[in-house]
C-alpha cells in the first residue's frame, strides 16, 4: 500500500512481553499504549491490557497520581462475560495507612479519583483468567512519591 498522510494514526508497536520485578522476561505478553504518550496523539490517555492467567502482586503499596485512573476487571470468557472465577483485592483511602480494603469477585470498574491512594493491587485466586485493563487519563504516566512497583 502507498504510502498515506493517515499513516501516522496508525500504529503495531503495542504488544510488548511483560518483564519482573528483576526485570526479566515473564512469558505474558500486555498490550499498552503508554509508550506513546509522547509521539502519538499528543499524549491525552493511556491504555493498557494486561491478561491475567495466574495469582500474583501487581502493586504491592499505597501510591496515588496527579491524574483519573479507571480500573476494570473483566471476564476474558467472550461467550459469556459475566462468567467470572476469581478473586482480587484492591484497597483505597485518602492516605497510605487508611486504606480500605475491597474483595472483587465479579466484573467491576473502579474509578480512581487523581489524588486517591490506592494499593495493593493483588491477584488473589485465578480460577479463570481476568482481562485487567487500565485506563489512565493522562499524556505522561508517573506517581506521586516514591513507589518502586
Amino acid at each position: 500500500m502507498a504510502a498515506s498522510k493517515y499513516d501516522k494514526y496508525f500504529t503495531t508497536e503495542v504488544v510488548f512481553e511483560a518483564m519482573d520485578k528483576e526485570g526479566k522476561k515473564t512469558g505474558h505478553f500486555v498490550t499498552s499504549t503508554r509508550h506513546l504518550q509522547d509521539k502519538f496523539g499528543g499524549g491525552h490517555l493511556s491504555v493498557d491490557f494486561f491478561p491475567i492467567t495466574r495469582p500474583h502482586v501487581m502493586v504491592s503499596q499505597p501510591h496515588k497520581h496527579e491524574f483519573a485512573q479507571y480500573l476494570n476487571f473483566f471476564s476474558s470468557n467472550f461467550e459469556d462475560s459475566r462468567d467470572f472465577d476469581a478473586e482480587i483485592e484492591f484497597t483505597v483511602g485518602d492516605s497510605p495507612e487508611n486504606g480500605q480494603k475491597y474483595i472483587i469477585r465479579k466484573p467491576t470498574s473502579v474509578y480512581v479519583a487523581a489524588g486517591l491512594y490506592h494499593g495493593p493491587l493483588i491477584f488473589k485466586v485465578i480460577n479463570k483468567p481476568v482481562l485487567f485493563i487500565d485506563i489512565a487519563a493522562t499524556g505522561k504516566y508517573s506517581r506521586v512519591g516514591n513507589t518502586p512497583d
